[in-house]
């Protein structure tokens, strides 16, 4: 009984644990900062955790309240779950009963100085898929993950496959496959969408673009490199 007991109190302090994150921004300048949401807006950042001088960062998204963020900012971020992932069905109720739940997504981490916007910070496996993160159409995307931020209101899971498609040329429709594996709990949850394949085009037409690609829960922070850019 007693280990039984362990083990369950183990398996709670691991998921009291799994939404704070520890690590190093790369290229850091000599200042502290806050790291930041803004999902509702600009005026209104939502704190997640700060980065010293030495670019040392802990960024946790447990406990955040929403209080002080204007029923209207909200009303105007937030829309269907359908639309905050990053990957689409071609059809939104292939999500099932869970495709309308609202959600609001953030795509980047941003730092303040002194309460000004000084800076972003990409989250990537590898740092080389930033430019297809910025540019799609005109920049190759690679195998590798990459990683936002969703908020809901409930706890629900998504756990289906869809097959979508993206036009390669005029004439060249084709067929994509996106995985949802996701457990979703009320707040805010880091995402992880993992690029397994890419579908090589004429670089003359459009920029290649992943054509298999699996979406899931965070599993290991040790993978998400924070790569930082400043202003």
């Amino acid at each position: 009984m007693k280990l039984v007991f362990m083990f369950c109190l183990a398996c709670f302090v691991l998921c009291a644990n799994a939404q704070e994150i520890t690590g190093k921004i790369e290229n850091h300048p000599n200042f502290q900062m806050d790291l930041v949401l803004m999902l509702f807006g600009m005026e209104n950042p939502i704190s997640i955790g700060t980065v010293d001088k030495k670019g040392q960062f802990t960024a946790n998204l447990d406990n955040i309240s929403l209080d002080d963020i204007p029923a209207e900012n909200k009303s105007m971020s937030i829309m269907e779950l359908y639309f905050n992932f990053y990957f689409k069905c071609n059809d939104k109720r292939a999500f099932g009963e869970n495709f309308d739940k609202p959600a609001a997504s953030q795509d980047y981490v941003r730092m303040t100085k002194k309460g000004e916007w000084a800076g972003t910070v990409f989250l990537v496996s590898d740092k080389d898929l930033i430019p297809w993160i910025e540019d799609s159409g005109y920049n190759n995307a690679i195998k590798g993950s990459f990683y936002e931020v969703m908020y809901v209101e409930e706890d629900f899971d998504v756990k289906m496959t869809c097959k979508s498609s993206v036009n390669a040329d005029e004439n060249t429709e084709v067929e994509t496959e996106y995985s949802f594996d996701i457990e979703l709990k009320k707040g805010f949850n880091w995402v992880e969408y993992t690029i397994h394949e890419v579908y090589e085009t004429d670089p003359d037409i459009r920029a290649s673009f992943p054509s298999k690609v699996t979406i899931r829960n965070l599993k290991d922070p040790s993978k998400m490199g924070w790569i930082g850019t400043y202003y």
